[in-house]
């Protein structure tokens, strides 16, 4: 395999990995601010349990992150079965009742007493661990894809010769596989929105390391007839699904969430009613501290908050792309991607949900919704893309995949 000459130098790519670790930071403290003004009650000024609760996961996530900040990505790759395993079990348990906790008919949860785990999450820490390790040995065989990172093999498999097989099986099937096993079980919960953004994070890295088109639009084209014969099977779902359309008519059911939501980014306007000022989401916005918090956001601090917090986002994509250009290898190169993805992606869907662009779904904004277990896990993440950044920097590293 050959790696693409790196183009930044040690101080470029510290520059990045301060710059990440600022915008995260940043995110997280804000989100503490608004978790705190959405929970004051119209009559107290007291704080909530819930920003009680977010305040001491903070920590948590931090520690967390520089835990994955130093972990030696090499020994991950020989423990690939076990997270994998630990990931499904974890969500396997989330499903018995007893051990596991149903939300509005979700059971997305693990009661452990004193907290409780949401085993989705998990899932795609896992699936950006175990799925790179993948994409990066199935490598040897595939074929050099147009990106100008990484170059492959430069034979062409035909579909019916032992060599097309190879580039099926380890280019594709093998990858396909372990996303499907993952979306499985994510499936229990159910948690359509999640099973969704892993299929979005997944294929997208299987893309950029090279699968066939070939290979990936017919399996597209199968998912989504699939997911179009579910939602039509589930009513429940479609009704969900089909309210984004109609807001107007549907806000005193279906959409009555998603039309609190829209009301309280026109009342706040450009800059917003002040912190803790707003109405709109303490008495009529459901959990709005949650997977609508991007509402509140909207009514206190208007349009400019909204827009900072969306080049926020898109500044940590930014930093994650210019260094993950100077990856070591390619199996480093992809936990920076789908780390950098789950991240990105999830406000992305998060900001289309609130705002009426896309379905409801209950999928939450990375560092300001509430929620410890997805905050630690995007503090994972952070940390994973930092770990990645370190190593590309150290000159004297010398990846596995160009010894080979």
């Amino acid at each position: 395999m050959v790696i693409k000459e790196k183009q930044e130098g040690p101080g470029a790519l510290g520059g990045y990995s301060l710059g990440i670790l600022l915008l995260a930071m940043s995110l997280a403290v804000f989100g503490l601010v608004v978790q705190y003004s959405a929970g004051i009650s119209l009559s107290s000024s007291n704080r909530t349990g819930a920003f009680d609760r977010q305040l001491a996961y903070v920590p948590v996530a931090f520690f967390a992150g520089y835990a994955f900040f130093r972990l030696n990505l090499d020994k991950v790759r020989e423990w690939r079965w076990w997270i994998l395993g630990g990931a499904c079990l974890a969500m396997f348990l989330a499903r018995i009742p007893g051990i596991g906790v149903s939300v509005n008919g979700s059971w997305r949860w693990v009661d452990f007493g004193f907290f409780r785990l949401q085993a989705s999450d998990l899932g795609k820490l896992a699936m950006v661990l175990v799925l790179s390790d993948f994409l990066a040995r199935m490598q040897r065989h595939t074929l050099p894809n147009k990106f100008t990172i990484y170059q492959l093999s430069s034979s062409k498999p035909f579909l019916f010769t032992r060599r097309g097989w190879i580039d099926c099986r380890e280019g594709f099937a093998k990858p396909v596989a372990i996303l499907l096993v993952i979306a499985g079980f994510i499936a229990f919960g159910p948690d359509l929105g999640t099973i969704l953004l892993c299929c979005a994070v997944g294929g997208t890295m299987m893309l950029v390391s090279g699968v066939r088109w070939a290979y990936v639009i017919p399996s597209f084209l199968i998912g989504l007839g699939g997911f179009t014969a579910l939602i039509l099977n589930w009513p429940n779902r479609m009704r969900r699904f089909t309210s984004f359309l109609e807001p107007w008519e549907k806000r005193g059911d279906e959409a009555y969430q998603l039309f609190e939501g829209m009301v309280a980014f026109g009342v706040g306007g450009l800059t917003g009613k002040g912190a803790a000022n707003g109405i709109q989401g303490r008495a009529y916005l459901p959990e709005a501290h949650t997977d609508f918090v991007f509402s509140v956001i909207g009514e206190e601090y208007g349009l400019v908050a909204t827009s900072l917090v969306a080049l926020v986002y898109f500044g940590i994509f930014w930093c994650a792309y210019r260094a993950m250009r100077c990856s070591s290898d390619l199996y480093r190169f992809n936990i920076c991607l789908g780390a950098t993805l789950f991240l990105v992606m999830q406000a992305l869907i998060n900001m289309g949900v609130v705002t009426g662009l896309l379905p409801t779904k209950g999928i939450s904004l990375p560092f300001i919704s509430y929620g410890g277990t997805n905050l630690v896990i995007m503090g994972c993440m952070v940390g994973l893309v930092l770990n990645c950044i370190r190593e590309s920097a150290q000159p004297a590293f010398v990846a596995k995949e160009a010894r080979a």
